[in-house]
């Protein structure tokens, strides 16, 4: 899986933020071949409730919500947002996203945002944190500033993330169950992070654990 390519495409539309209405979740740029619902999608198209995203090979797609959440989908990402409401959560199908959470409705103690792949079911509050499908059986995840807490999808399994400046992790499904073993930074960086956040107007303070 490549790297994310975050860092060029950000600088070339640094001048083109656009201001979103609260709760409208909109395309706020894409590259490459990306499509919703089976149609080719375009700059400033609304994303509804239920909506499937997909980028091709050498594509990429951002997605504003809430004025200050995004969610960045790599290229080859299938993306589909939950039916329910935007903010509560997404299925990860295929590929990577990383996403920066500023701005979420508050649910007293409930996790606020979750986002489910084949094997794991990945709860967070307002947080910086990257998510890779890399197969049926494994997910790479990164709580790259801020906590996560990880459940198991279809089998037993319980895990909480935090950190001010990376904890990696890949959950494995295995015949006996799902493990969850440490894992080396991969496929984004520090520039990657700070780039999506800057897109939204927000800095990374990497020295405190994002809550």
């Amino acid at each position: 899986m490549k790297r994310i390519a975050i860092v060029v495409a950000l600088a070339l539309i640094a001048s083109t933020v656009t201001t979103f209405a609260a709760d409208k979740a909109t395309i706020a740029y894409l590259e490459g071949d990306v499509t919703m619902n089976g149609s080719p999608a375009s700059i400033g198209d609304p994303v509804f409730a239920g909506a499937v995203l997909t980028t091709g090979p050498d594509s990429l797609c951002q997605i504003v919500f809430n004025t200050k959440n995004i969610v960045h989908m790599a290229a080859g990402t299938v993306l589909r947002f939950d039916p329910n409401s935007l903010s509560s959560g997404a299925t990860l199908q295929k590929g990577a996203v990383a996403m920066v959470l500023r701005n979420l409705a508050a649910k007293g103690d409930q996790l606020r945002f979750s986002i489910r792949t084949s094997t794991t079911v990945a709860g967070v509050r307002g947080t910086c944190f990257f998510v890779a499908v890399e197969d049926d059986n494994n997910t790479y995840i990164c709580a790259c500033n801020g906590s996560i807490h990880l459940d198991g999808n279809g089998a037993p399994m319980a895990q909480n993330l935090a950190s001010s400046h990376h904890q990696e992790v890949r959950v494995t499904r295995t015949a006996s169950g799902l493990t969850v073993n440490p894992a080396p930074l991969l496929y984004h960086t520090d520039a990657d992070v700070e780039a999506i956040a800057a897109r939204i107007g927000e800095k990374i303070d990497w020295t405190r654990i994002d809550k």
